[in-house]
């Protein structure tokens, strides 16, 4: 079976990524834990320790919030057991520790444990599975108490953990007195199915497969629920018809071909049917979040891969719907996109799941973060014009990060997205170890050692050096943006014989030395004829990094400028944006007279312009931005 290699027996040495995730470590980290104790002045409070204190007996109050707001101490502590798998940290775990304590302390007899509830009232819990996340929080809790548990040896919050899966297992399954319903926000699929990989009872993984069986399936548990509230069916209600498409609960799972709804809780349910599935043994789920997710991919995803193109329930809209002004894009929902493509890839390897995890990483996910790891984007448009933001009522991107939200799930995500990054760089099974991911690295996979040493983003050059041969193979991806490249091993040139776009290195020896370089080249990008904002322009790419034109360097206006013909140099500048390589070409300014309509000719005037990475925009002050430009 494919896995990832685990954390521990991975060092991150990349000049890209190392001082990120040690932004993460180092500032998220904290500053996130102060957040949570609403303790950072002129942010949007979180009230998230304070439920806990309150359902815990120490304190009296209401609950605020949104009534997921567990699921932010559960994510930073999820973030906080990656960064301690690779540096143990006394001070951070006793933060942690304390913040443990406090929720078992809240935890009920029976194993329940969701503030939301315990403060509002237990004889509401597990009535509204559609709207209320409960079950949501709970697989936020389980991948955290793993996490944190596999980091440190500390078996209290894996009990937690356990205890409230337990209690999950009493109340749900296809038993006389059982509820027979699901989550309205997927994500406990993959809690349950992590938690039966650290602790081997079979129950959690047996009630993960209950949960996606059961969706979808008439009548429908949704309208059961509703109608013992007393609530009409078919109601119009927060802005949307419950359309149970949104849900992706509308057909079974094993029935659906595209993708639709919430973002997020499409990309969470894949995510989670094809662990569950694989675990399982059951193809039959693997596959249909294949066909979900090539469908996503194909038609229904930005060039940053970002996806959700609709700001109304943050969700899909239909194929090749993919405005730049009005997407949604919901950091998350990237962060989920690879979550999803890293399972079908340890599912069965392929080069193009690795494609995606690449594109997503150095685009859509670090746009979601500031250089100083202290801001945040919640959507990541791909045009941007502050005055239109401002002042229309029907266009909801943000212009510029901020420091926290109300609704705060981007952040933490981010956070245990980068401290957990080595889970996306290696695939490792009894025969073959999958250089997934070109990050300069140290690996030890069974009995193999190696030393990757890589120059990406910038330049295309990997050296990948042999400490332990080992009895591993080794397959290397080949980026699907690489047209040309060499491989060689010892100074040999190697025949291209990528196969599922991966270059095989067979059985190799102590002290070898594996070099691919892959060329650098600036590609003008072209969308599919049937997305009509794009039509007559292109988009910059350089290796995985998408460019953008921003306001700072090219004066405003940026839809009146045009690409020129000429050539596109790059160029790497240390001292911007914390050291990257822009784009400078040739371009075209037009201007008309002051009247609203003319005949008159447009003015052209030539001007340089300035592309900088797209993952870096909005971090010199608020300005206009825009990734596709006009050919002139």
């Amino acid at each position: 079976m494919n896995r990832h290699v685990p954390i521990d027996q991975v060092e991150i040495r990349d000049a890209f990524f190392a001082p990120r995730i040690a932004n993460a470590r180092h500032t998220a980290i904290p500053y996130m834990w102060d957040t949570l104790h609403d303790a950072v002045p002129g942010v949007a409070p979180s009230h998230c320790i304070e439920n806990f204190r309150i359902a815990a007996g120490l304190a009296e109050g209401e609950f605020q919030g949104f009534w997921f707001q567990d699921s932010d101490l559960w994510k930073w502590l999820e973030g906080v057991g990656y960064a301690l798998s690779v540096q143990r940290d006394e001070a951070l775990e006793a933060q942690a520790d304390s913040a443990i304590d406090l929720a078992a302390m809240a935890q009920q007899e029976d194993g329940y444990l969701d503030t939301y509830y315990i403060i509002k009232g237990l004889d509401q819990r597990f009535t509204n599975l559609k709207d209320i996340h409960e079950l949501y929080v709970a697989g936020h809790m389980f991948e955290a108490a793993c996490a944190y548990y596999q980091a440190t040896g500390k078996r209290k919050v894996l009990d937690v953990a356990c205890r409230f899966a337990d209690c999950l297992c009493e109340n749900f399954g296809p038993g006389e007195n059982q509820l027979h319903g699901y989550p309205g926000h997927e994500e406990v699929e993959m809690g349950l199915t992590r938690l039966y990989a650290v602790t081997g009872e079979k129950k959690y993984l047996e009630l993960a497969l209950y949960f996606l069986n059961e969706r979808g399936q008439k009548p429908y548990y949704y309208d059961k629920e509703r109608l013992s509230r007393g609530e009409k069916l078919h109601e119009k209600r927060e802005n949307f018809w419950d359309d149970y498409g949104y849900y992706q609960a509308d057909v079974p799972v094993r029935e659906q071909t595209v993708a639709r709804g919430h973002a997020v809780r499409q990309l969470y349910l894949l995510a989670g049917m094809v662990e569950t599935g694989a675990a399982a043994g059951d193809d039959s789920l693997v596959e249909a979040a294949e066909r979900v997710y090539q469908n996503i991919v194909q038609k229904q995803m930005y060039i940053t891969g970002g996806v959700g193109s609709t700001h109304v329930g943050e969700a899909f809209s239909f194929d090749y719907d993919l405005p730049p002004d009005r997407c949604y894009t919901e950091t998350c929902a990237s962060i989920a996109l690879i979550m999803t493509a890293i399972r079908l890839h340890r599912a069965h390897p392929h080069g193009k799941y690795g494609d995606i995890v690449e594109k997503a990483l150095y685009n859509g996910i670090l746009s979601g973060v500031s250089l100083d790891g202290k801001k945040y984007f919640y959507m990541n448009p791909l045009e941007t014009w502050p005055e239109r933001c401002e002042r229309r009522n029907d266009i909801r991107i943000d212009d510029e990060r901020k420091g926290w939200f109300g609704c705060a799930c981007c952040p933490p995500n981010v956070l245990r997205t980068l401290t957990g990054l080595s889970m996306y760089l290696y695939t490792e099974n009894e025969e073959y170890l999958y250089v997934d991911q070109y990050v300069s690295s140290v690996v030890e996979a069974g009995d193999t050692k190696l030393l990757v040493e890589s120059k990406f983003p910038w330049q295309g050059e990997v050296k990948i050096r042999v400490e332990k041969a080992g009895s591993k193979k080794l397959a290397l991806r080949i980026p699907g943006w690489a047209k040309d490249y060499t491989f060689s091993i010892n100074g040999e040139e190697m025949d291209h014989d990528a196969w599922n776009g991966y270059e095989f290195a067979g059985q190799v020896q102590d002290g070898d030395v594996i070099e691919l370089v892959f060329p650098m080249e600036v590609k003008k990008m072209r969308s599919h004829a049937h997305i009509p904002e794009y039509a007559g322009k292109v988009a910059l790419m350089m290796g995985p990094v998408v460019y953008c034109l921003e306001e700072k360097d090219n004066g405003d206006e940026l839809w009146n400028l045009s690409l020129s013909d000429g050539p596109i140099a790059p160029e790497f500048r240390e001292e911007l944006l914390g050291g990257v390589t822009i784009l400078t070409a040739e371009g075209v300014r037009e201007s008309t007279s002051d009247a609203l309509y003319s005949e008159e000719e447009t003015k052209q005037e030539k001007q340089p312009l300035t592309f900088v990475p797209y993952y870096a925009w909005g971090n010199r002050g608020k300005g206009e931005m825009r990734v596709w430009i006009r050919k002139a």
